[in-house]
């Protein structure tokens, strides 16, 4: 048996033929495994556009086992399958659908490139007609995916049109192959079209939406090229080749076994106790004292508000990383990064293990600050709780410089503040959010340089003068907050989230100080389906959705903050479209917040009011989101 690892481009590149035996189950993939894949290459394929791929992925295991032709002169080598045939049928999936998006841009040199890694070239003593293929899996799945691998889209569509609904694949379908080439496709336009994004990708039935201005044919061949080099290049496998005596079953048993995988931070911990071993020091205290608090079930579950799904231990070691070096942190090789933290270069940061530990114990209470689980410092917790409704925990690694600083508490407030200023502003002034991964590591790097500071981070926004980076000022932010549907640019909790800390600065200071009541909505004073209780200022009624102008103005502002209140759900339902006089009458009686007073004052409520409540709003937004004063 011989054991290596390699590249997808060199287990492809070979001329030989990959058998999935007859008795193997069919191409299972589902989303839940797509979605990881598509996450782990959409990361590479990001580093690569940046230029900072230090790090090979290893993508599982791959077990063949030769079958005997290796050595027949002008015939194609063919070697069988024991294990790995999912992720290796997933891999030639998605260079059938990068091919395919490719060849929707004419990018001709991607589609060869793809080719050479989809198809063999037969030799002369060939004969069977499916040798050109790489991969041939069983027979339920043999004619669908050479058909994927063969034809182009278009052919692939019309030929199984009878597994698709709608502009998809179903989630459901007996075929998982054509859900993967399917959701594979949309996934690479998208990239193509606007590039890395933090967002969870769609698995819905929805076409690509419109590029972003700057995707120049020249762009998206760089994009669709960047793919390509992180699936080929970036990405490996152990590749296990078994000799004629070895029993290809048990060692197939043997590495599915059901134990619990490895986290990276287990393999993080095993080689620093393995140092710890050399330095002759008393690793059982050690690990009693600096470790065992790591070992908690709540540091094993996923960490809930951030990409890629991974426990919470792996997450704050890549924090921690972050916010220790300024760099960016490669998280699905958080080992290998964790190493060159340690001992970059051969030589360790550290005089011994235990300060390499108390780094770890120092920055533990702020992220468990920051997860809900402490409140160790105040700020902190309430900065964790907005980074949590608008799913940003990529600003961990400076919370962490923020706390780890020992800054005064206006201080850390400030800044804090600052940073939920620009989230929520952007969203409210629609400005992309995917880029702030990027954004926070390159204030990560500006308080590593030159301290955290509200002075240091207000100059880095000031030199951000970009689409996907800048802070909107005050009459951006005041448009948005009148003109733009903030109800579905901030959805969910977002909008709740505004909505709350406008009732917050709502209240006079005589008011009750109270938290936020659970099961609050977000309600539509003037319905979104309205009806003739909604009549127009001049007493006329238009229905939505007619194209008449006076429909489509009150269209613009539905879902503008000035019509948006928070009511409960019981209410809410209540209320439903119902005029404004009787709605009126319900909030009089059943709401006390100061944000629905506002409608005890007024007899109608018409675009003007809208408009009107929308200014009122704006005046307060732009205090409790403070801008940059510049």
């Amino acid at each position: 048996m011989q054991t290596d690892d390699f590249s997808i481009e060199t287990i492809l590149a070979e001329g030989r033929r990959f058998m999935v035996p007859l008795y193997q189950r069919k191409y299972q993939w589902a989303d839940e495994r797509l979605v990881p894949f598509w996450d782990d290459v959409e990361a590479k394929a990001a580093e690569v556009l940046g230029g900072n791929n230090r790090f090979q992925h290893y993508m599982g295991a791959l077990i063949l086992a030769p079958l005997g032709e290796g050595s027949q002169i002008g015939v194609t080598p063919r070697v069988q399958v024991v294990d790995g045939q999912q992720r290796l049928t997933t891999f030639q999936l998605f260079l059938a659908a990068l091919r395919e998006v490719a060849r929707m841009h004419e990018f001709t040199g991607i589609i060869d490139q793809a080719n050479g890694y989809l198809f063999n070239q037969p030799r002369s003593k060939d004969t069977d007609p499916l040798v050109r293929f790489k991969l041939t899996p069983t027979p339920s799945d043999r004619e669908i995916f050479h058909d994927i691998i063969d034809i182009e889209y278009s052919q692939v569509r019309a030929k199984y049109q009878r597994f698709y609904w709608g502009s998809g694949v179903p989630k459901n379908t007996p075929f998982r192959a054509l859900r993967a080439y399917d959701l594979f496709r949309k996934w690479i336009s998208e990239f193509a079209l606007n590039g890395p994004s933090d967002a969870e990708p769609d698995t819905e039935d929805e076409e690509v939406e419109a590029a972003d201005e700057g995707a120049t044919p020249e762009v998206i061949e760089q994009r669709l090229d960047a793919l390509l080099s992180a699936v080929l290049a970036q990405m490996k496998l152990v590749v296990i080749t078994l000799g004629e005596g070895d029993d290809a079953q048990v060692i197939f048993e043997t590495l599915n076994s059901k134990g619990q995988p490895l986290l990276a931070m287990d393999l993080v911990r095993n080689n620093i106790f393995h140092r710890a071993e050399k330095q002759t020091t008393a690793t059982d205290e050690l690990y009693k004292e600096l470790w065992d608090p790591f070992d908690a079930p709540w540091w094993r579950e996923d960490a809930p508000n951030a990409r890629p799904r991974r426990p919470r231990i792996d997450h704050f070691l890549a924090h921690v990383l972050a916010a220790e070096t300024g760099a960016s942190i490669a998280m699905r090789e958080l080992y290998a990064e964790y190493r060159a933290f340690a001992v970059p270069k051969g030589r360790p940061r550290f005089p011994n293990v235990e300060d390499e530990l108390k780094v770890l114990q120092r920055h533990s209470p702020i992220y468990e600050t920051l997860e809900g689980r402490a409140d160790d410092n105040p700020t902190m917790a309430w900065l964790g709780r907005k980074l949590a409704t608008w799913q940003v925990t990529t600003a961990y690694p400076i919370a962490l410089q923020i706390a780890a600083a020992g800054l005064p508490e206006d201080e850390q407030d400030r800044i804090a503040r600052l940073v939920y200023s620009y989230i929520v502003r952007r969203a409210v002034c629609d400005l992309t959010n995917k880029n702030l991964n990027k954004l926070f590591q390159a204030v990560s790097q500006k308080f590593f340089e030159d301290g955290p500071s509200y002075d240091n981070l207000r100059d880095f926004f000031v030199t951000r003068s970009g689409e996907s980076s800048r802070f909107p000022g005050d009459e951006e932010f005041r448009r948005g907050i009148l003109q733009n549907p903030v109800y579905q640019l901030a959805p969910g909790d977002r909008n709740k989230d505004i909505l709350w800390e406008l009732e917050l600065a709502s209240r006079s200071k005589f008011a009750e100080k109270v938290a936020r009541p659970g099961g609050l909505w977000t309600e539509h004073v003037l319905p979104v389906s309205w009806t003739e209780d909604w009549p127009f200022a001049e007493g006329e009624f238009t229905p939505r959705g007619q194209g008449h102008p006076k429909a489509e103005d009150r269209d613009r502002l539905l879902h503008t903050l000035g019509n948006l209140t928070l009511i409960t759900g019981a209410l809410n339902i209540s209320s439903g479209n119902k005029g404004f006089a009787q709605k009126r009458e319900k909030f009089d009686e059943h709401t006390s917040l100061f944000l629905n007073k506002w409608f005890a004052k007024r007899e109608t409520w018409t675009e003007a009011d809208i408009r009107d409540r929308g200014q009122h709003l704006a005046e307060k937004a732009l205090v409790i989101w403070p801008g940059l004063g510049v």
